[in-house]
C-alpha cells in the first residue's frame, strides 16, 4: 500500500451524472428546462399545498381540515415554523425548482454547446426564465425576503435574505427579457408552455404586487388592446375556464398542464423516486366536501353571500356561484339547473348537522368524475384573461387617482360575460362614486375580483397589494374571524422553516417571528 500515491489524480467518473458532464448538447438544456416543468407536480408546489395556503390564508377561503397543523397554517398560527407538510415543503420544492432553472441558465449561453438553432436557444432561455420568475413569483407572495440565487447552489452556499425590492426587481428583469424571447403562441403540440402574452401576464402582476402601476398598465394594455388583443378574449361560458373539457381556451394566458397518463401509487409525487410519477392534481380531493377526500379548505360563507346581492339583467342569481360555490340552498337558487350532485350525491344524501348545513364548499374545478378520484387532469389556469382586465381598472385607477373609462370598460366586460349590468347601471351598487372616485371604486374592485376569481390563488397577493390597513384589518375581520389572529408587520409573510435558519448563519428570520 506504501508503494504508490494517487494524490492530486483527478478521474472523472464515467458513470455517474455530475454538471461536469452532463451540460454538453441542446438534448442536455432541453432535459434540464424539463425538469424544471416537472416541479409543476409536487406536494409543495401545484399537486396540493400552495392551493390550500393562499386560499386558506385570503379571506374568501378557510381551512377545517382534521389535520390539525394545516388548518393552523392558514389561520396565522405558526407553532412549528419547520412544520413538513407545508411551509417546509413548499420553500423546499419551489427552490428545487429554482436551482434546476439556475443550472439551464448558467449554461445555456456556452459557446461550445450548438444548437440546432439560435432560435432553439431562444426558446429553452425564454421558458426558463419564465418558470424561475414564476417559482419565485410565489415564494415572494408567501415569505417576501427568501433568498435571491440565481447560480447554481451547492451544498456549502449560505445565502442571507434578500429583499421585497431586490426580488421583483430581477424578476421584472428577467420576464421583460423571456417576453423578447418567447413566442406569441406556440404549435398544438407545445400547449403549456408559456407564450410572450405569459410573461407580460406574469410580468403585470409583479409591477402590480411592486406598485410600479405604469409598467403594470403599459405590459396590461398589449394583453388588452395591442398584439394580445387579436389572441386573447373572454370566453362566453364563464364555466369554460374551470372545466377540463374547455381547457387552453382563448381567456388562457398560461396553464399548469395535468395529466392521468401515469399512475404509480399513493405519494409518489412526493419522494422523486419514479421517473413516471403521476403528473396529475389532487386540488379536487383537496377541496372536496365534508364527507369526500380531505376537505382542507373551503368557502367563506360571505363570498356567496356576495354573489346573491345582485341579480343578472333578467332578475336571475350571477351564474359564476353556480359554478364557484356548493351549499344548502343551491338548488332553491338556481332552479333553472336542476338537482345539483357533486359526486353523484344531493346535499340531502350528505346527511349534513344543522351547523354543516351553514358551511359552503368550494365547486370551482370540480369534475364530475365519480367516485372521487385522489388524482385529477384538469389543468391549472394560473394566468387568465379576466385577472388581467380587473387588474388593469386596478393600476389606471391609481395611476389617475380615479378611475378612466378605460378602467370601467375593463371592469365591465367582466360583468356582461355573465349577464350583470354594467356598472353604470348597477341596481345594486348605486353610489355614483364608484365610476369616479379612487377610493370608492377601489372598494367597489375588491369585490369584482373577489367574486371572479374566488379561490384562484389570487385573493391573498390582492390583500397584500392593498395592504393591511387598520381599515382593510376591520373589515377582514367581519367576513374572516381567522384575522383576529392578525398582526400587522408580522403576518403579511411566513415565518421562514426554522430549519433553515438554524442551518444558515447568514439567514435572518422574517421580521417579529
Amino acid at each position: 500500500m506504501g508503494l504508490c500515491s494517487c494524490d492530486g489524480l483527478d478521474i472523472p467518473n464515467e458513470n455517474g451524472l455530475s454538471t461536469g458532464l452532463f451540460w454538453k448538447t441542446q438534448d442536455d438544456l432541453n432535459a434540464g428546462m424539463n425538469a424544471v416543468y416537472g416541479m409543476f407536480y409536487r406536494q409543495g408546489t401545484w399537486t396540493r399545498n400552495i392551493h390550500v395556503q393562499l386560499n386558506g390564508m385570503a379571506d374568501d377561503g378557510v381551512s377545517y381540515a382534521g389535520w390539525t397543523e394545516v388548518a393552523e397554517w392558514t389561520k396565522f398560527k405558526y407553532t412549528d415554523y419547520s412544520f413538513w407538510e407545508v411551509p417546509k415543503k413548499i420553500w423546499a420544492e419551489h427552490y428545487t425548482a429554482i436551482n434546476r432553472a439556475n443550472q439551464v441558465l448558467d449554461h445555456i449561453d456556452d459557446p461550445e454547446i450548438k444548437f440546432d438553432s439560435e432560435e432553439n436557444r431562444q426558446l429553452i432561455k425564454g421558458q426558463t426564465l419564465w418558470l424561475r420568475s414564476f417559482y419565485y413569483f410565489y415564494l415572494t407572495i408567501l415569505w417576501d425576503t427568501e433568498p435571491l440565487l440565481l447560480t447554481t447552489s451547492s451544498a456549502g452556499d449560505k445565502p442571507s435574505n434578500s429583499s421585497e425590492d431586490q426580488i421583483f426587481t430581477k424578476l421584472e428583469e428577467n420576464l421583460t427579457e423571456a417576453a423578447e424571447l418567447l413566442p406569441l403562441k406556440w404549435g398544438p403540440d407545445d400547449l403549456g408552455r408559456p407564450t410572450k402574452g405569459s410573461a407580460y401576464a406574469l410580468l403585470a402582476k409583479v409591477y402590480a404586487q411592486h406598485h410600479k402601476w405604469k409598467e403594470a398598465a403599459e405590459c396590461l394594455e398589449w394583453i388588452i388592446d395591442g398584439e394580445g388583443r387579436n389572441l386573447y378574449s373572454l370566453v362566453a361560458n364563464w364555466h369554460d375556464n374551470f372545466d377540463p373539457r374547455t381547457e387552453d381556451n382563448s381567456e388562457s394566458l398560461y396553464e399548469i398542464h395535468f395529466s392521468l397518463c401515469n399512475y404509480v401509487g399513493f405519494d409518489q409525487t412526493d419522494n422523486y423516486l419514479d421517473p413516471n410519477a403521476q403528473l396529475a392534481t389532487q386540488l379536487e380531493c383537496l377541496q372536496s366536501p365534508k364527507g369526500e377526500g380531505w376537505n382542507n379548505i373551503e368557502c367563506n360563507r360571505w363570498v356567496m353571500e356576495y354573489f346573491k346581492r345582485e341579480k343578472t339583467v333578467d332578475g336571475k342569481n350571477d351564474p359564476r356561484l353556480y359554478y364557484t360555490c356548493w351549499y344548502a340552498e343551491s338548488d332553491a337558487d338556481f332552479p333553472e339547473y336542476g338537482v345539483q350532485l357533486i359526486y353523484n350525491k344531493t346535499w340531502d344524501q350528505y346527511k349534513y348537522s344543522a351547523a354543516d348545513n351553514k358551511r359552503v364548499f368550494i365547486k370551482k374545478y370540480s369534475t364530475d368524475v365519480v367516485p372521487l378520484y385522489y388524482f385529477t387532469d384538469n389543468n391549472y389556469r394560473s394566468l387568465r384573461l379576466a385577472d388581467m382586465l380587473l387588474l388593469y381598472a386596478d393600476a389606471l385607477n391609481e395611476l389617475n387617482n380615479g378611475p378612466t373609462a378605460k378602467a370601467i370598460e375593463c371592469v365591465d366586460r367582466v360583468r356582461t360575460r355573465v349577464n350583470l349590468p354594467k356598472l353604470a347601471e348597477s341596481r345594486y351598487y348605486t353610489d355614483p362614486r364608484i365610476l369616479t372616485d379612487h377610493d370608492a371604486f377601489l372598494e367597489h374592485l375588491k369585490i369584482e375580483r373577489g367574486l371572479e376569481l374566488a379561490f384562484e390563488c389570487i385573493r391573498w397577493m390582492d390583500l397584500k397589494r392593498w395592504g393591511f390597513t387598520d381599515k382593510n384589518l376591520a373589515d377582514l375581520r367581519e367576513r374572516d374571524a381567522d384575522y383576529n389572529a392578525f398582526e400587522q408587520n408580522k403576518h403579511e409573510r411566513l415565518p421562514i422553516p426554522q430549519i433553515e435558519v438554524d442551518n444558515n448563519p447568514n439567514l435572518e428570520q422574517n421580521l417579529n417571528y
